[in-house]
């Protein structure tokens, strides 16, 4: 396992600016199209499927803001934990998480083993 230097801490902190500056990209662009997906004035002949279709495209891009909500929460925790100096350190064993694992996943908490054991919980 090879350790974070500080050459990979200043690289980490600048993918994870790029990547909350994307999140607030497409957060705000979710932005404009808030609300419903398709009014009665907008075709010749208003039906229920209309409606059903109208709510469902709202159901998911209000899932998808959702996410987006999530990454960007992620990614402002990793900040603060770059900040306070624990970034890099598993929350649940406190061993450092592997240099390779935070390249792929800079907003990643734990280690590999302590994440498998983490989502193993969660489906039980």
């Amino acid at each position: 396992m090879t350790p974070l230097t500080e050459s990979d801490r200043e690289a980490l902190a600048l993918q994870l600016d790029l990547l909350k500056r994307r999140v607030l990209d497409e957060l705000r662009g979710a932005g404009a199209h808030v609300g419903p997906g398709t009014r009665a004035g907008d075709h010749e002949v208003h039906s229920h499927a209309d409606d059903a279709e109208a709510e469902q495209l709202d159901d998911v891009h209000f899932a998808e803001i959702e996410v987006d909500r999530t990454r960007l929460y992620d990614i402002e925790r990793a900040q603060q934990r770059l900040a306070d100096g624990l970034y890099g350190i598993c929350a649940d064993c406190g061993e450092e998480i592997p240099r390779e694992r935070l390249l792929a996943q800079p907003t990643a908490i734990r280690c590999a083993a302590c994440q498998t054991a983490a989502e193993s919980r969660r489906r039980s």
